[in-house]
C-alpha cells in the first residue's frame, strides 16, 4: 500500500489540531477585526437603518404642559433603567469588570439606551430641533452624565470596544459611539436627510 497510513489515534490528532487552528485562527480573526476597525470618528447619527422620515418642527409645547392627544414631550419612560445601569455599574467597575458583571451592565446600558433613543427619534419626528432640545435638557440630569461619564471610563479602561456592540437598534452601536467620542449633546436619530 502506497502513501501515507494514519492509524485511528493518528487520525483522532490531526482531527483535534485541525479543529484548534480553526477555532484559534477564527477567534483571532474576530479579534482582529474588532481592534483594527474601532471607529477613531462617532457617526452623525444613530438608527441609519431608520432614516424614514423628515422632522416636522411642529411647536413643542411649554415645559410640563401636554399636547391635546394627551403626549408629553418631557416624559421619559426609562427610570427603571437608569436605575439598573447604576446598580450593574457598581458590580462593573472600570478597574473590574467582566464576565457576568459585564453582561449584566450592557444589557441595563441596553434597555436605558435604547428607550433613551426611541423618545429622542419621537420627539425629533414631531418636533425636530425643537423636540432634540427638549429631549437634550431632559436626559441631561446628574445620573444621565454619571452613566455618560461611567461609559466613555470604561471605554478607556479597555472593559468593551464600540464594535463590541451590535450596530443599529439591536447594539446601539452607532449611539455608543456618539456617547464615547462626542458626548450626549451630540446624539440625533438619523433622518431622511442623512441618505442624502
Amino acid at each position: 500500500m502506497s502513501g501515507i497510513a494514519l492509524s485511528r489515534t493518528g487520525a483522532v490528532a490531526m482531527g483535534v489540531i485541525v479543529a484548534a487552528t480553526l477555532v484559534t485562527g477564527t477567534l483571532a480573526y474576530g479579534w482582529a477585526f474588532r481592534s483594527l476597525t474601532e471607529p477613531t470618528r462617532a457617526p452623525a447619527c444613530y438608527w441609519p437603518d431608520m432614516a424614514d422620515y423628515t422632522p416636522v418642527n411642529d411647536t413643542i409645547p411649554l415645559r410640563g404642559a401636554r399636547e391635546r392627544d394627551g403626549f408629553s414631550p418631557d416624559q421619559r419612560r426609562d427610570a427603571p433603567y437608569v436605575e439598573r445601569v447604576r446598580q450593574a455599574a457598581t458590580a462593573c467597575t472600570p478597574a473590574a469588570c467582566g464576565g457576568e458583571a459585564l453582561k449584566a451592565y450592557r444589557s441595563a446600558l441596553f434597555w436605558y439606551l435604547s428607550t433613551r433613543l426611541q423618545d429622542m427619534r419621537r420627539l425629533d419626528r414631531r418636533y425636530g430641533d425643537f423636540g432634540l432640545r427638549r429631549a437634550r435638557e431632559t436626559y441631561d440630569t446628574p445620573a444621565d452624565r454619571e452613566i455618560e461619564d461611567g461609559l466613555r471610563a470604561r471605554y478607556r479602561a479597555g472593559v468593551f470596544r464600540i464594535n463590541d456592540f451590535k450596530p443599529n437598534r439591536d447594539g446601539n452601536r452607532e449611539a455608543i459611539a456618539i456617547l464615547v467620542l462626542k458626548g450626549g449633546a451630540a446624539l440625533r436619530p438619523c433622518t431622511k436627510a442623512d441618505k442624502t
